[in-house]
């Protein structure tokens, strides 16, 4: 996770899903917890803190989500489009 925080990682450097994902059509909101999956290094968990269309496209920005045992370390925020992202986990639950 070290190699992730003393390097930012821009959109250019994220692994895009596969086409034709089932997460496609899914919105991400604030909150929410996604899944990224940088060219170099292991896949990011990171919160949504916001989202702006930026020239016609929406862009998600994040505070990477360190893993338990790991306090004190600087955050890192990373900027990425709805295809870079792997998996959701929902801040709150669909509706039945």
């Amino acid at each position: 996770m070290s190699q992730l925080i003393n390097h930012p990682i821009t959109p250019a450097e994220l692994l895009p899903r596969q086409t034709h994902s089932n997460l496609d059509h899914m919105q991400i909101h604030v909150g929410d917890i996604v899944h990224l999956r940088p060219a170099n290094g292991p896949e990011i968990r990171a919160t949504v803190i916001y989202n702006a269309p930026i020239n016609g496209t929406v862009t998600y920005t994040t505070d990477v989500v360190c893993p338990r045992g790991r306090t004190g370390q600087p955050g890192m925020r990373i900027r990425f489009r709805h295809e870079h992202v792997h998996r959701i986990e929902p801040l709150r639950q669909h509706a039945a």
